[in-house]
């Protein structure tokens, strides 16, 4: 039927020649892209597992880099070890030179200057020796100490022992001792060290004394965590003492006669358990009648070690807690009295260095929770004090016997802690290989997911070339029948 109201075959070969286009365009974009998806739409599901493999390759691409790095670390640390194993082979020659008898004072003095030389080269190896100017080795400084007696946190108020002697003494012998008078409190320690590291005189409560010359490096100074922390970074390897001071009052408190006729008792006031410590040197003595029992209280003794010494005295005396208090029974009518001599009692416990090991952790990932890895290679410490050698000398025979056994031990150390280094350097360079046999794998799979197959892709880019230019000629065809009406309407009379 010819109609001119709706030209159906111009809207078919119109149609499809807009279909061939798109097509066209897809086509050239496969191939200029070199990718079968360029957009969601092309394939949902194809699209989603290229970017979940391409975010796995760029962890992995990430991972071989970090475990390069690593390797460098290591290698880093390992090369400095290997100095340092040289240099404490020259120690031993040089130890077992002057362990023999026969050298001069001289000679001795010439030997120990060459040790000490050694030594000193390997402290600026541990010091200096870093990577990506990180330091390679850890070398902590800071020795800390709570309260010992209390197990409370320290403040710049706590009160110090009378008599109570801190001493602090650096690797090569320079020595600075506190020690305190009545009143004396922890600021004022804390005062007195940095008054000595930065050479003013300390004018505070409490006396200092020191020998050779304090580093101006030394520092004190109270945490947050109420612990007294002292630290010199010049000096890895510090020693630090607290001789304890004369407590102001005994554990146990004053005692008081009581009970009653036929009963006897001695009540100490203070309240205690059995595990309370006493201080030491503390002196209790209890009398009745013609009698006494006296108990002086050693390093780590407890009430419970006073009752147990009282209960076995054969004296017919018995201890126990009652009450929260110490009470003595006479176990007749002999009244009791007794003293409680206070001893002598250390404000802080044992000084303990912060860790020195220098953590090296590698993180190695697929991208995946469960392909995420974490090695960790521990780096310690390199000085003569970590090695155990602060104090060596070859100033005579024994003391040069001594430093070689400690020389011997220090080489193990260094030995041991290079075969741990070799070990993660191994594990490191196994995980790259890993590493880029997995990228390789993954790089096709993702290249087999999204890349355009270029032959079918030129292939239909030809037939849509083909079908463009039929399109257009059968639209032409089209429009003309439109012309052929006209012709018709105008032969009309």
């Amino acid at each position: 039927m010819i109609s001119v109201l709706n030209q159906t075959s111009s809207l078919i070969a119109e149609d499809a020649l807009s279909s061939t286009e798109t097509n066209l365009q897809g086509s050239l974009q496969e191939l200029s892209t070199g990718l079968r998806i360029n957009s969601g739409a092309d394939d949902p599901a194809g699209l989603s597992i290229a970017d979940g493999l391409g975010a796995n390759i760029s962890a992995l691409n990430q991972s071989t880099t970090n475990a390069s790095n690593g390797v460098g670390l290591l290698q880093t640390a390992d090369g400095a070890l290997s100095q340092v194993a040289t240099l404490l082979n020259q120690a031993v020659t040089i130890a077992t030179e002057a362990s023999n008898g026969g050298l001069t004072a001289a000679q001795s003095t010439a030997a120990n200057t060459e040790l000490q030389s050694i030594l000193t080269n390997i402290n600026e190896i541990g010091s200096t020796t870093n990577f990506n100017g990180t330091a390679v080795f850890g070398a902590s400084d800071t020795y800390a100490a709570g309260a010992a007696a209390t197990g409370t946190t320290l403040s710049s108020s706590t009160a110090l022992q009378t008599g109570e002697a801190i001493s602090i003494t650096d690797g090569t012998g320079n020595t600075f001792t506190y020690t305190a008078a009545a009143g004396s409190t922890v600021g004022d320690l804390v005062t007195a060290i940095n008054d000595a590291a930065s050479g003013t005189t300390y004018s505070g409560s409490g006396t200092v004394a020191t020998t050779g010359t304090i580093p101006s490096t030394l520092s004190a100074s109270l945490s947050s965590s109420g612990k007294l922390s002292i630290s010199d970074p010049a000096n890895t390897s510090l020693t630090i003492t607290d001789t304890g001071g004369t407590a102001t009052t005994g554990t146990l408190g004053t005692a008081t006669s009581g009970g009653t006729s036929g009963a006897e008792t001695l009540t100490f006031g203070s309240s205690v358990t059995s595990s309370t410590a006493l201080e030491t040197g503390e002196a209790i003595s209890i009398s009745g009648g013609t009698s006494t029992f006296s108990y002086t209280a050693a390093a780590g003794s407890t009430v419970g070690s006073l009752i147990t010494a009282i209960n076995g005295s054969g004296d017919g005396l018995t201890a126990s807690i009652s009450g929260g208090k110490l009470v003595i029974d006479s176990g007749g009518t002999t009244a009791l009295s007794g003293t409680d001599t206070p001893g002598t009692v250390s404000t802080f416990g044992a000084f303990t260095q912060a860790s020195a090991t220098n953590d090296a952790t590698i993180f190695t990932s697929d991208g995946t929770s469960s392909g995420s890895t974490l090695t960790s290679a521990a780096i310690g410490s390199i000085s003569s004090g970590s090695l155990g050698l602060g104090s060596a000398n070859l100033l005579t025979t024994s003391a040069a016997q001594a430093a070689l056994t400690a020389i011997t031990a220090a080489i193990n150390t260094v030995s041991a802690q290079e075969g741990s280094i070799g070990s993660s350097v191994n594990q490191l360079t196994a995980d790259q290989s890993v590493e880029s046999t997995e990228v390789q794998n993954l790089t096709n799979a993702q290249n087999s997911v999204q890349d355009a197959d270029v032959g079918k892709t030129v292939s239909n880019m030809t037939e849509y070339n083909v079908l463009e230019q039929t399109g257009m000629a059968a639209l032409s065809q089209a429009q003309n029948a439109e012309q052929n009406v006209l012709k018709l309407v105008q032969n009309l009379p």
